[in-house]
């Protein structure tokens, strides 16, 4: 539902046309938004003091996707410059193919271990998130506590 009211707004109320990065990028920002506004009115009925934590978090989410559409890109661009060989054979584009997923995955735990103590920080304000996070969680936690 989020995403038909992104594409809604993104292509009928900002004229941006169909496929193109500018309907990409605001549908995602609109998605995000919107989920965090939603969130943060669940934060504010369990306690005010959480109100924009959620909506930092979501917001947070849209932008690094907008980085590592970036990286991606500069990341291709690049390669195809420097592209002198033949085509790759079967086996090794499966490789490649594998290695890529493999980074993607890892760059989500590392994303997901950094930006999930903004998210749970509210809870344990309001007494809610007493549950033991393990060490690498709770380094973590308390990192982004010293920052703010």
């Amino acid at each position: 539902m989020i995403g038909g009211l992104g594409r809604l707004a993104a292509n009928k109320f900002l004229k941006f046309p169909r496929g193109t990065n500018w309907s990409s990028y605001a549908q995602l920002y609109i998605a995000f938004f919107l989920s965090g506004l939603i969130h943060s009115s669940g934060d504010f009925m369990v306690e005010k003091r959480m109100v924009y934590r959620s909506f930092k978090f979501f917001l947070l989410q849209a932008v690094i996707i907008t980085f590592e559409d970036f990286v991606i890109y500069f990341a291709k661009r690049s390669l195809r410059r420097r592209r002198t060989e033949p085509k790759l054979e079967k086996a090794d584009e499966l490789w490649a193919v594998a290695v890529g997923r493999a980074i993607g995955y890892c760059w989500v735990i590392l994303w997901a271990s950094l930006t999930f103590p903004i998210f749970l920080d509210g809870l344990n304000a309001t007494g809610w998130g007493s549950a033991d996070r393990g060490p690498i969680t709770q380094f973590l936690l308390n990192k982004w506590k010293q920052r703010g």
